[in-house]
């Protein structure tokens, strides 16, 4: 399904259905991540000629599904980040060899190489030889790769036991190893260098398989079968139509924003290339048919947007506590930045006060209805885009914050949700942060979460051409960062984005005269 999102709500327009394309793009993805397609993918033709559209799920495809979905784990292909952990098993056990031959060639054992090294083979001794530190990475090697390699096991136990085992062999051999003569020599240090990198290296390797490989292919493997790995998905449940294992449907397919149907034009979606496609309801088709098409997760959002209303009023109506942080109250038209504390409501909220050269609904159609057009004025933002229409006035945004407070903040990445209304001659907008499942956490940037805040447009008495803007934000960046790098921060972006936000306004007004 595509949308022009340019649109106004009552404007959206639904596109049609799924067509052959979309289908075919469903068994491609299996053949990438499964390694062999469906058997009904090498006749497209079956159904490009009035023939019928495999249906994944039914019985058409039900042996070949069920195979690919649950082969056998010996027989899957080996993932790259599960291949980078036996390069780096193979590559710690041949470090810790040479290692070890050239600790025996600068021992202090009289005699040539060759009887040094017999010496620390043939006449191993636990006090005095290091030869069992290469034996002991051999081990540890023989175990993982036969494990991570030739059985392809999902767990980390044992890779914690090989961890677990050598460091209470190391932690015996440092306790009992005779270090006195190289000491006394001075001239052979490399006996606490082998120690010490058997260490390090087994718990690298514990940490790359439990933290890097098995997250990565337990995510890979649910996004194939239809589902997306979301961490704190029991905070807003899933929707039905995407359980897992259960029967696929086109609504999990889709065109990219800004697409007409069947077109193969992808410039539109360029712009968004850290945001992969999401399932969307159009505005439109929402308003007709909502209560009859929302799964659990869509009510959920519409129950939680409808509580956020009141917060806002409360937050918006009481004045008293603010504390100015930024800006010249008497020119609000560049606008100012106040702060306070409310612990029962989230901590620390700012609001930005200002006054722009617009009415309430044109500025509140600017900043809300072309929010995905916003990145192009208001360098504060990187990306924007709408991730889910819930209905005529809620919606998920997903958006990434520019780094802040000249560099010491990072860039952020937020999900809302939002939901705006007309009351008492005010334009409000009010929003959260949620979790979706089409915007799991992303690798490139911290997820930042906000709380309960809001926009509102309010005229100017006496003005009408002039609105009154409000925004109050409440956000957790994530991290580590002091609370005043925060403050800096969040009170440098919100007066950047009056200003933008001013210079935006001032242009539109230059075209309309």
């Amino acid at each position: 399904m595509s949308i022009n999102t340019s649109s106004r709500p009552h404007f959206y327009q639904a596109s049609g259905d799924m067509g052959q394309r979309e289908e075919v793009a469903q068994q491609a993805g299996r053949l990438l991540y499964h390694g062999s397609a469906p058997y009904n993918y090498n006749r497209p033709n079956s159904y490009a000629n009035g023939g019928t559209a495999p249906t994944y799920g039914s019985t058409t495809l039900s042996s070949s599904v069920a195979y690919e979905t649950n082969p056998c784990p010996c027989c899957k292909p080996m993932s790259t980040s599960r291949r980078a952990f036996c390069i780096m098993v193979t590559f710690d056990v041949l470090l810790l060899f040479v290692l070890w031959i050239l600790y025996t060639q600068l021992s202090t054992y009289a005699g040539t190489f060759s009887k040094r090294f017999m010496k620390e083979v043939e006449g191993y001794d636990f006090k005095q030889s290091l030869f069992d530190i290469p034996l002991l990475s051999f081990w540890r090697f023989l175990v993982l790769i036969f494990s991570y390699a030739a059985l392809n096991m999902r767990n980390p136990w044992l890779v914690a036991l090989t961890t677990f085992g050598t460091c209470v062999f190391l932690l015996i051999k440092v306790f009992m190893f005779n270090f006195d003569e190289d000491l006394a020599s001075g001239q052979n240090t490399l006996d606490y260098v082998l120690i010490i990198i058997s260490f390090v290296v087994a718990w690298v390797e514990c940490w790359f398989l439990d933290f890097r490989v098995l997250p990565e292919e337990k995510r890979a493997e649910i996004e194939a079968r239809g589902a997306v790995l979301d961490e704190r998905t029991s905070l807003l449940g899933r929707g039905d139509h995407r359980s897992i294992g259960g029967t696929e449907t086109n609504d999990q397919y889709y065109s990219p924003y800004h697409t007409p149907h069947d077109s193969d034009d992808e410039e539109g979606s360029k712009r968004y290339h850290s945001i992969p496609p999401s399932s969307v309801n159009s505005r439109a088709s929402s308003r007709n048919s909502n209560q009859l098409s929302l799964g659990s997760q869509e009510q959920e959002y519409q129950r939680l947007a409808g509580g956020l209303f009141a917060t806002a009023m409360q937050l918006y109506e009481n004045e008293e506590g603010w504390k100015l942080d930024n800006g010249d109250e008497k020119d609000l038209s560049s606008g100012c930045v106040y702060s306070k504390q409310l612990p029962e409501l989230g901590g620390k909220f700012f609001k930005l006060k200002g006054v722009v050269n617009t009415t309430p609904q044109k500025g509140f159609e600017e900043i809300y209805f072309n929010t995905e057009d916003s990145p192009a004025w208001n360098p504060t933002v990187l990306e924007s885009k709408i991730l889910q229409v819930i209905d005529e006035h809620t919606d998920v945004l997903y958006n990434i914050a520019a780094e802040a407070a000249g560099g010491m903040v990072s860039a952020r990445d937020f999900v809302n949700l939002r939901c705006w209304k007309e009351m008492n001659g005010m334009m409000i907008s009010v929003s959260k942060g949620v979790t979706h499942p089409d915007m799991p956490e992303q690798k490139k940037y911290v997820r930042g979460e906000n709380g309960p805040g809001c926009w509102v447009f309010k005229a100017v008495p006496g003005d009408p051409n002039k609105s009154e803007f409000v925004w109050i934000v409440n956000t957790n960046l994530k991290g580590w960062l002091p609370t005043y790098l925060i403050d800096q921060a969040m009170s440098g972006v919100l007066m950047d984005f009056f200003k933008y936000f001013n210079q935006r306004i001032n242009y539109l007004n230059t075209l309309e005269s």
